[in-house]
């Protein structure tokens, strides 16, 4: 059941919208941007669900007819966009599917709603088949565009649009929520919020991971034994994780995090605000044996490699480079 309160945090761009519905002041083409897992298409299906509530009020009333088609996928009036024969959303995905299909009026409803999920894939040309509909839509056709980022976007088509960037959810919001929805201690939030750095899809996620567990202890174990490794020992570990190689941003924001939480317990003492609470002992002996140069040096190790796997890059090689360093730290 889609409604505004399982949108968790951006008050801002709930009462943009709850603002635009009351005056009657809905724009014909959004474009919706954010990371996966920031809740663009949630958001998306909430503002759908409520310009299509027979009652027409801010808020979808979960009981009219509408509003209960919407929650089973059977609204007739809204369509999900996609791509039919690549990855990429071609031009005939949105010829077929929005331009020769809006000039359809509605079927039951006031709104014809098309909702275009990682529509920044849509080639050049799809762009610019777009661009004729929303330059000059029927007054009832709403159109939403879901982005990872704006950077594939056509400048024109940008301009026609209302754009609303979805920024990072303050750590706070997102700890209350994961309490409240996993019923889970505030410490054991600390990792998930970290990790998550705003993005309360990925909070999810890594809550219920038990892969992220796994990782998480594997992460850990080579950094606590890293400095006792022989260089063919070192040798063989790049290939050992090899099956994180998907993963490896959040392989190495595990590795971040120990070498932060050194830093905490080295200046403190204190396990209160470190991340790895279940791992103080460790930390705390792993402080001792480090500096705060070598720390500080490790985790910009780390960052600058996080930098280097958004490259093409050999896997493997980047990887032993990087072990290499930390054990010299």
């Amino acid at each position: 059941m889609y409604s505004f309160n399982d949108i968790i945090g951006y008050e801002d761009i709930k009462n943009h919208f709850k603002k635009s519905i009351q005056s009657n002041k809905i724009s014909h083409a959004y474009i919706i941007s954010g990371p996966k897992g920031m809740g663009k298409k949630l958001i998306a299906n909430v503002i759908s669900k409520t310009l299509q509530c027979e009652k027409g009020e801010e808020e979808p009333c979960n009981a009219c007819t509408s509003c209960k088609q919407y929650d089973s996928n059977n609204n007739p009036d809204v369509k999900f966009v996609h791509a039919t024969k690549t990855k990429s959303i071609g031009v005939d995905d949105i010829r077929e599917q929005v331009n020769k299909d809006i000039h359809i009026k509605p079927y039951s409803y006031k709104n014809k709603i098309y909702i275009i999920d990682e529509a920044d894939t849509l080639t050049e040309q799809a762009q610019n088949a777009l661009l004729k509909t929303i330059e000059e839509p029927p007054e009832y056709g709403i159109i939403f565009l879901l982005v990872n980022h704006t950077n594939n976007m056509l400048p024109t088509i940008l301009s026609r649009c209302v754009v609303l960037q979805l920024k990072p959810i303050q750590e706070t919001i997102i700890k209350d929520y994961l309490m409240r929805q996993y019923k889970i201690e505030p410490q054991e939030t600390n990792l998930y919020v970290s990790m998550a750095q705003g993005n309360i899809g990925k909070a999810q996620e890594l809550v219920i991971s038990d892969e992220f567990r796994t990782m998480r202890m594997k992460a850990i174990d080579l950094l606590k034994k890293i400095n006792t490794l022989s260089d063919i020992e070192m040798m063989n570990v790049a290939p050992q994780l090899e099956e994180y190689k998907d993963h490896i941003e959040d392989f190495l924001d595990i590795m971040i995090t120990w070498y932060r939480d050194l830093l905490v317990i080295k200046s403190t003492q204190e396990s209160e605000n470190i991340i790895h609470q279940d791992y103080y002992g460790d930390l705390l002996k792993n402080s001792e044996d480090l500096t705060y140069n070598q720390i500080g040096n490790a985790i910009n190790k780390l960052e600058e490699t996080k930098n280097i796997f958004k490259n093409n890059v050999n896997y493997q090689l980047a990887l032993e480079s990087l072990l290499f360093k930390l054990r010299m730290v």
